[in-house]
């Protein structure tokens, strides 16, 4: 997926951590969780008040946001009758077809994370998100 799609600017996507030292030293077959996991620090600093769940938060949050925001800035929906996700804005001409899936918050977060919540509210997902 790419930034450029993103719904939230102000919000540290991928494409930020990619450009960091830190990210490019680091070996390239780990180079994408590093990425990952600094966007997930990133978001964690410049929005303090929202909850950020890394990619290798498999637990679902309880209680479960109805929205979150991925890697690269896009919009997932949780359905409340199945707790599965689902991308409203997906274009096949645009998004890997994975997208248009139905996910798990498990695959979501390992896939497209790290995920943040879309509302600041500290209470949303109070047994996963860790924050430092």
């Amino acid at each position: 997926m790419s930034s450029k799609r993103s719904q939230n600017p102000a919000l540290p996507v991928l494409d930020d951590a990619y450009r960091l030292a830190s990210v490019k030293d680091t070996e390239e077959s780990t180079r994408d969780l590093a990425a990952r996991l600094a966007t997930t620090e990133l978001r964690r600093v410049s929005h303090p008040g929202r909850v950020t769940w890394d990619p290798i938060d498999q637990a679902d949050p309880v209680p479960a946001p109805p929205t979150v925001v991925d890697g690269d800035g896009d919009l997932w929906l949780r359905d409340r009758s199945t707790g599965t996700w689902t991308m409203p804005e997906f274009d096949p001409k645009t998004f890997p077809a994975r997208c248009g899936e139905v996910l798990t918050w498990n695959e979501l977060a390992c896939e497209y994370g790290p995920l943040t919540a879309l509302a600041n509210d500290r209470h949303i997902g109070g047994g996963g998100g860790r924050r430092r």
